[in-house]
């Protein structure tokens, strides 16, 4: 990727938070903004801090699982890496630090990159899933039954679901495909050789999602993850005394704050999540200025918390967090290739 382009996608980040955050803040006085914030009952951001941390703990141990597929993995690894990519998220744009996680992890562990991306895919994956749950329920408690809207949201993502399954329990059709298509086309080149393995390895790390047991873990893992996000959501909102209707208000800023993430947008979703965070509790009749106090906070907490601890394990394994960013710009298929190859039959252990 060259200097020009990365720019352009800067600029074209920059320019949708721009807009979000004029949308967001165009109905807000700053004068109320600040009244709010000064007003807010912040020890209620002790325990969602401890709540923080045990999120990121759960999330560790869900990529343990589906790593498992390869070989045993250490845990403090794992969760000091999904740590620095998270706080690489909050920092770069366009949601590198998924990529700054998996290089982070394959430096601790020297795994497959291929297989580290395939994995974080399906934390992804069980991700929207989850999110597909939540919103279903918020539809329910709001009176829209079980039909139309919400039936919609959790058959595409089932159909998703199924879809990745059957690739995966495909993926030796799809390796020897490509084996008797593109390396006859290259005559043997390195680089048609190394996208082979790279489609195996990557292949690989997705097979946790065909052990049946394994993929009951993984679900109530994931469940547990998104549990304890809901409360952590709940305290937040109680900093500035957002309780009525707890449950719907609580899932909708949940929910919706989380699919505005899935927007490029600049470093750490800013304007989007304000954006968001107003477009979920007007329903509920929250002033747009409160609601952008929540979103600020609700940011606030989590960047600076995982931005100390990033920092912390960052420095503790010297390892250069901007030399970890070019490297997530400038990968390419032969560093794609490196690490330990898997069995490319390997079933989950």
């Amino acid at each position: 990727m060259t200097g020009k382009t990365r720019l352009v996608n800067l600029g074209a980040a920059l320019g949708i938070s721009g807009v979000a955050l004029f949308f967001a803040l165009r109905h807000v006085s700053l004068k109320s903004l600040g009244h709010i914030l000064w007003k807010g009952h912040y020890g209620w951001l002790i325990p969602a801090t401890f709540l923080l941390l045990a999120i990121y703990g759960v999330r560790a141990l869900f990529w343990r699982q589906t790593l498992s597929v390869t070989r045993k993995v250490s845990y403090p690894p794992l969760y000091s890496s999904i740590v620095v990519g998270f706080m690489a998220n909050s920092i770069l744009p366009f949601r590198a630090g998924e990529m700054v996680r998996a290089l982070y992890a394959r430096r601790l562990e020297n795994l497959p990159l291929p297989l580290l991306l395939s994995t974080i895919l399906i934390e992804r994956l069980f991700d929207l899933v989850s999110l597909s749950l939540l919103l279903f329920l918020y539809l329910v408690f709001g009176g829209q039954g079980v039909g139309g809207k919400s039936l919609w949201i959790i058959g595409g993502t089932a159909g998703l679901f199924l879809a990745l399954v059957a690739l995966v329990y495909g993926r030796l059709l799809v390796v020897r495909m490509l084996e008797r298509t593109v390396v006859p086309l290259t005559r043997g080149h390195r680089l048609a050789r190394k996208l082979v393995k790279t489609a195996e390895q990557a292949l690989h790390g997705l097979s946790s999602i065909t052990s049946p047991i394994l993929l009951v873990r993984l679900f109530l893992t994931s469940l547990a993850i998104w549990g304890l996000t809901l409360i952590l959501t709940w305290f937040t909102l109680i900093t500035f005394d957002v309780t009525q209707n707890p449950v719907r208000v609580t899932l909708a800023f949940l929910v919706f704050t989380n699919l505005a993430m899935l927007i490029p947008s600049s470093p750490g979703g800013i304007g989007v999540f304000q954006l968001a965070a107003v477009y979920a509790l007007s329903p509920f009749h929250v002033p747009a200025d409160r609601a952008v106090a929540l979103s600020l906070v609700n940011q606030g907490l989590f960047i600076s918390v995982t931005g100390i601890l990033g920092y912390v394990f960052v420095t503790r394994s010297h390892v250069s967090l901007a030399s970890m960013q070019h490297q997530a710009l400038e990968i390419d298929a032969s560093e794609l290739g490196e690490g330990e190859t898997p069995p490319p039959t390997g079933t989950p252990q």
